[in-house]
């Protein structure tokens, strides 16, 4: 299978997080979604549409800022699909909504 450069824009809200237990210094959140849509003229291949749950990969490059932020709140993000279902947070894209 061929590996495909994509991006999508998110606007959710952080519902949880915690440790990955298969990647060390990574956080699995999970996050309600706002609004997505694509990232310069890479394609979005995240299927998330208004209020569907997504659980996200966060790598230790943003463990920081994530921590900082509590439940309930607002975040953006840019996701990759790397597998069927296998999310992950492009590194220093995480922020406040």
């Amino acid at each position: 299978m061929e590996a495909i450069e994509n991006a999508t824009r998110l606007k959710a809200r952080l519902l949880e997080c915690s440790a990955d237990p298969a990647r060390p210094g990574w956080l699995r959140c999970t996050v309600q979604v706002k609004d997505s849509g694509p990232v310069d003229d890479r394609p979005s291949l995240v299927p998330a549409t208004v209020g569907d749950t997504l659980a996200v990969l966060v790598g230790p490059e943003d463990r920081t800022q994530l921590d900082a932020i509590k439940p309930g709140a607002g975040v953006v993000m840019q996701l990759r699909l790397r597998a069927p279902g296998v999310h992950t947070v492009v590194p220093g894209s995480v922020g406040t909504d």
